[in-house]
């Protein structure tokens, strides 16, 4: 996998190692239990890329704090491996932080909550996965400032013997006003297993902008027929689909992902 960015972390069986500048801190807790824990400091303007390569079942309780002012990419990428993993995300004044997660794990059990401590903090969240067995992700909003902006995407495909769930809350205090929150969540399930998807709007606020979809099913028939009715069979129209969808939304690290799309639909 080529490296794309100047700070890096490969977390590989627990084990962990760094490619990091001054822009990003990172301190590991020595814990007694089975539970890594991690805490990153993105202290200037960065990139960062978080690569999980784990063959056992392994438990996360990771931390992310940006410091006031800063922009700053989050590229994860879980290639293999069973997870049970929890999340805590603080942005505070003026950050801006795009995250975006690509997974192709065995299984996971994903939770992860999202502070946006300080005025003007805006997160981009996208998240892509291929379900192949149970995986279910927690998101949780908290706008504790005026002015703060989020932006959750999850997409999923739903394939083998894969069941997944998303569950994303967005919460926002009365009278922080001018907050805007979005949330869009689709599977497309090719199996008969049971996917779900929860959207919920917590706002106490009337000042403000919020919107949610939910959408769960097979490929777009309307997509599939405008393909099918230029020549392409229908098992090629799928994957076409399907490509497309895991694909929208990605800037760095597509032409691995691809790849990894390509081991399921060829």
């Amino acid at each position: 996998m080529k490296n794309k960015m100047m700070n890096k972390i490969n977390i590989v069986d627990g084990n962990i190692t760094e490619i990091l500048d001054d822009s990003v801190k990172i301190s590991k807790a020595n814990t007694m239990t089975d539970i890594v824990q991690i805490e990153i400091n993105v202290l200037k303007d960065t990139d960062l890329t978080i690569i999980y390569q784990n063959a056992h079942k392994m438990k996360f309780d990771i931390t992310i704090k940006m410091a006031k002012n800063i922009s700053c990419n989050i590229y994860e990428l879980k290639l293999q491996g069973k997870y049970k993993i929890s999340y805590n995300y603080v942005l505070n004044e003026n950050s801006l932080v795009n995250i975006y997660k690509i997974h192709d794990v065995e299984k996971i059990n994903e939770m992860t909550v999202i502070h946006l401590a300080g005025e003007k903090a805006k997160l981009n969240y996208l998240l892509k996965t291929i379900s192949t067995d149970k995986e279910k992700y927690d998101v949780m909003v908290y706008h504790k400032a005026k002015n703060t902006i989020s932006e959750i995407i999850n997409n999923g495909v739903n394939i083998k013997e894969g069941s997944l769930k998303f569950e994303v809350s967005s919460f926002v205090p009365k009278n922080n006003i001018d907050c805007i929150l979005a949330q869009n969540n689709r599977i497309i399930n090719l199996t008969n297993h049971k996917c779900e998807i929860r959207p919920n709007l917590f706002i106490d606020e009337n000042d403000v902008i919020a919107s949610h979809s939910a959408h769960i099913g097979k490929c777009n028939d309307e997509e599939m027929f405008y393909l099918m009715s230029r020549g392409i069979t229908m098992k090629e129209a799928e994957n076409l689909i399907i490509k497309g969808f895991l694909l929208k939304g990605l800037t760095e690290y597509k032409d691995e992902w691809e790849k990894i799309i390509d081991k399921y639909w060829r």
